[in-house]
Parts: structure tokens; sequence; C-alpha cells
């Protein structure tokens, strides 16, 4: 019996980031078993009514859990962005749970209460409940910068967690007076710095014509140029091996002052890089399609052979 129990403590923990809650060590080994496995540090606190397995690997994934288990809260904010991969990996552990829900949990996991939110918000990621990508980014602008928020937006564009729309209607249905995160994610969508429409769907499609048609190289789309742990720049298309950009500008998202000189200060950081830029207009990729293959295999040839 006592054999059939640890398997089923393994099973159970296994499930849950090497994870069991007070209750469930309880109902798998009874009472007296439990505290004695406490005393004998073969459960481990880790959060409160929360013990981690002895042996197990100590993980960000498990204090996530723990976190979660201990408030019965969804993993959200920064910790959901970095889950969803809008933001750089910091190792954040931040919950949300409702406003009428007021538990403790030990540092540095921090808990939001919050008013608004419902009964299955939560969708699972990599054995996590986790609030969805759309809410992570408007519940980003409560607690990081203007410019990482619009950053994490970009980046959930081009991964395709979720589409401009979406996020105007959500943050339509939770805006109010006080709710900050909404605020900034209006400033962010009414800006004109921000450059993604649906040109991103339209330039996917031009690219992968050329490159399928003319056999050159697959491009990385909507790629993003980091130096040093810092972001540079995010360009239409790129071949990273021989660090060449390609910009396809449509006059509509290019026109105003902020977006010229946006576009020249994102050109001269690549340059300083060794990046090659190329700019193209969409009148020359709809019309001279030719004609910007050939500047691009030029390209290409002079950079492989440097």
């Amino acid at each position: 019996m006592a054999v059939e129990r640890s398997v089923a403590v393994d099973e159970m923990a296994r499930s849950q980031h090497g994870l069991l809650t007070s209750e469930q060590a309880v109902k798998a080994l009874g009472l007296s078993r439990k505290n004695r496995w406490v005393a004998e540090r073969r459960l481990v606190s880790v959060q409160p009514r929360v013990f981690r397995l002895a042996g197990s690997p100590d993980t960000w994934h498990q204090g996530l859990m723990a976190a979660s288990l201990a408030v019965d809260g969804i993993v959200s904010h920064r910790s959901a962005a970095e889950l969803w991969g809008l933001i750089q990996p910091a190792g954040y552990i931040e919950l949300s749970v409702p406003y009428t829900v007021n538990r403790a949990v030990r540092p540095p996991a921090v808990v939001h209460r919050i008013k608004d939110l419902r009964p299955g918000l939560a969708v699972h990621r990599e054995g996590l409940p986790v609030t969805d990508a759309v809410r992570t980014v408007i519940d980003l602008g409560l607690v990081v910068p203007e410019w990482l928020v619009e950053r994490a937006i970009s980046r959930g564009i081009s991964n395709r967690a979720f589409e401009v729309s979406q996020i105007r209607v959500l943050r339509d249905a939770l805006g109010r007076p006080g709710r900050n995160g909404t605020g900034v994610v209006r400033s962010i969508l009414d800006g004109d710095v921000l450059l993604f429409t649906k040109e991103e769907s339209e330039l996917e499609k031009r690219f992968t014509g050329l490159s399928r048609k003319h056999s050159l190289p697959t491009f990385s789309l909507q790629h993003e140029v980091w130096a040093a742990g810092r972001f540079v720049a995010r360009v239409d298309a790129a071949l990273p091996d021989i660090r060449l950009a390609i910009e396809v500008d449509g006059f509509e998202h290019h026109s105003t002052l902020t977006a010229f000189q946006h576009d020249r200060s994102r050109q001269n950081a690549l340059v300083a890089l060794g990046w090659t830029v190329l700019r193209f207009t969409w009148h020359d990729v709809v019309h001279q399609p030719l004609e910007v293959v050939r500047v691009i295999e030029r390209a290409i040839a002079r950079l492989t052979a440097a």
C-alpha cells in the first residue's frame, strides 16, 4: 500500500511540475504520513499549502505553478507575456485572481486582484493556466512602459498570437476610467509609429511568391534584430545569415514626420551593425517584381562572396 501511495504521489506531482497541494498530499498519503514526509523533508514547503516533492527540479515553471496552486490563480502580466514569447525572459512570477480573493503568496510571486477576471479566461500553456495572448498584452500595460507593450504587440502579431482587431475589441470591452492597461494599448494603436496592418499578410504573400517563383532563399518575415541583449529593429524581411534586410514602404504608414524619422533611425542602427538594407515601394513590388528580384539577387551574390 505504501508503494502504491508513493506512485500515486509521483504521478500527481509530475503533472504539476513536481508539486502537491496540502489537500492532495493528505488525500494520497493520509494526514499522519503527509506530516511525516514534511518532517523528513520529502515534501518541501514552497508556498502556503503547496509542497515540492524532494528531488524535483526547482524551475521557473514550478514557481509559477506553486503560486497558481496557492491562490488558485491564473498566470498573467509579465509571466504570461514570457510564456507567449512577447517579452524577453526575466523570470517574473505574476498571477491574477478575482478581486474577492485575498490569499497571500511568498515573494517573489506577485498576485494581482482583478475585478473583471471572468471564469474561463485561462488557457493552458506549457502545463500552466495562463491568460490568453490578447488579455496578456492589455494587462502588460499595467506593469511595463509603453514602449515595451508596443514591442510585445508587434511581436505577437509577427508570431500570429493575435490580430490588431482582437486587441481593439477587448480593449474597448475592458476600457474604463482608472484601468491604465487599456489606456496604454489605446495610445499605441491610435499612434502613427506602430507599423503594422494588413500590409504584413500581403507582404508575406508577395515575398513568398517571389521566393518560390525565382528560387530566392527563404526570407525571415517581420524579423527582429537584437544586439547585446537590446532590441534594434524589426524589418519586413531578412536573410539574417548575410545580414540583408528588406523594407517595403507603403505611403500610408511612412508619410508622417514621426514615421519618416523612425525609419531613418532604424536604418542607421542596422547599417552600423553591418546590415545591408534594401528599400522598395509597394509600386516596385506590385508593378516591377522582376527588377526587385534582380536587385535582391545582386545583393545576395555580393554579400555571399564577401
